[in-house]
């Protein structure tokens, strides 16, 4: 895989002065409480995709900071631009593709996800801290949002009808259907028109990626040579999940609906579908 990385992988070069540790979970939606962890990889720092790390300024959940917002806490936080960083969270793919996804689009290449996070860690027998790591230098990464790694609701919209270009939905398929209500209240069931579901749980073995023929077979029933694919989910996390295993099968051109649903399924302006939709 080559933008995942093993817990033995990273285990080996924990001693690397380049490498840079982030934990990127956060609370799963309708989980209450504030994020908070007892175990961290050795030499870890917070990545904190909710808050510290999203425009807050936004009605909708999750959104991209700013370019210069990035800039200030990666600095702060040592990295330079020829760091290697190694996302990672607790349970399950989650979040960390969320982080991984971020950084590759303000310009931050070499970035890995941690596959089995810190429970795969954990069963390896591998050590832990208990506090995240302070940084004591200031790094020199500049972060420069590059176009086409996000979109907005108007592009999509512009998209719907456009046959070289598909939406890949990541929630639960009984979600993209409309059959069970979203998590969050004031959303409307349903989907994207012209969208196809791609629940991000059904490319995971036990929270990992599943083997790489198995992810390919999954996309090409899905999406077959489409030339543009575009991904969304609840509040755009799990889409960066289709995003990170669709680049390792092979697939370009792809794009992340930063809004997803908690954006489009609250405006009434916006078309929706419901029940399911053929396949390729």
């Amino acid at each position: 895989m080559k933008n995942l990385i093993t817990c033995q992988q990273l285990h080996e070069q924990l001693d690397d002065p380049a490498l840079i540790i982030f934990d990127a979970g956060m609370l799963r939606p309708g989980v209450l409480g504030t994020y908070k962890v007892d175990k961290v990889l050795p030499g870890a720092q917070r990545f904190d995709i909710k808050t510290e790390l999203a425009d807050t300024t936004s009605a909708i959940p999750n959104t991209l900071c700013s370019s210069e917002q990035l800039t200030q806490v990666m600095q702060k936080a040592g990295v330079n631009d020829d760091s290697f960083i190694v996302v990672y969270e607790q349970d399950d793919l989650f979040s960390a593709a969320r982080a991984w996804w971020m950084l590759k689009a303000m310009g931050f290449d070499n970035v890995k996800v941690l596959s089995g996070g810190l429970k795969k860690w954990l069963k390896c027998g591998y050590s832990t801290q208990s506090a995240y790591r302070i940084p004591t230098k200031k790094g020199n990464f500049v972060a420069n949002l590059a176009p086409g790694y996000f979109i907005d609701q108007q592009q999509v919209l512009h998209s719907i009808d456009d046959t070289s270009t598909l939406m890949l939905d990541a929630r639960a398929y009984k979600r993209f259907t409309g059959e069970d209500p979203e998590p969050r209240k004031g959303m409307r069931s349903g989907h994207i028109p012209n969208s196809c579901s791609l629940a991000f749980t059904d490319l995971l073995n036990e929270g990992e990626s599943k083997p790489i023929d198995e992810l390919k077979a999954k996309f090409n029933e899905v999406a077959g040579d489409t030339q543009q694919l575009q991904f969304s989910c609840g509040s755009g996390i799990t889409a960066c999940v289709l995003a990170l295993l669709a680049v390792e099968c092979g697939y370009s051109n792809l794009s992340v609906y930063d809004g997803s649903w908690s954006e489009w399924g609250a405006s009434d302006s916006l078309p929706i579908a419901t029940g399911s939709i053929k396949l390729l």
